[in-house]
């Protein structure tokens, strides 16, 4: 049986300071480290699902305007700490560009921007 490949992932360096500087950081404030530890493979293992359902997510609709067909992906932990993967898929290259990890309470205005 032949080995199903899926599209890759790129995490973006924009995706990865944001993720750095803000995700990790709350992460760590407002629960243990070995629950962070948890929450932190969670959203890694929703970003690889991904590869197999590229077009999974929602449209979104505050980068309608942009080039790409944006989508989203939400991770929720609690009320207070849910994050948006915004993402968009290229068919040509089988590559999914992961461009932010946004905090939904976040002005939404702010989307895209670092």
């Amino acid at each position: 049986m032949a080995k199903e490949e899926g599209f890759k992932i790129v995490v973006t360096t924009p995706a990865q300071n944001r993720y750095q500087e803000t995700i990790l950081p709350y992460l760590l404030e407002h629960f243990s480290i070995d629950r962070a530890a948890e929450i932190d493979l969670a959203i890694a293992r929703k970003v690889a699902s991904l590869s197999k359902n590229p077009f999974v997510g929602t449209k979104e609709k505050y980068l309608n305007h942009m080039d790409h067909d944006f989508r989203f992906i939400l991770h929720k932990e609690s009320r207070n700490f849910e994050i948006k993967i915004i993402y968009f898929a290229s068919v040509k290259t089988e590559t999914i560009f992961v461009t932010d990890f946004f905090p939904t309470l976040m002005n939404p205005t702010k989307l895209g921007k670092p």
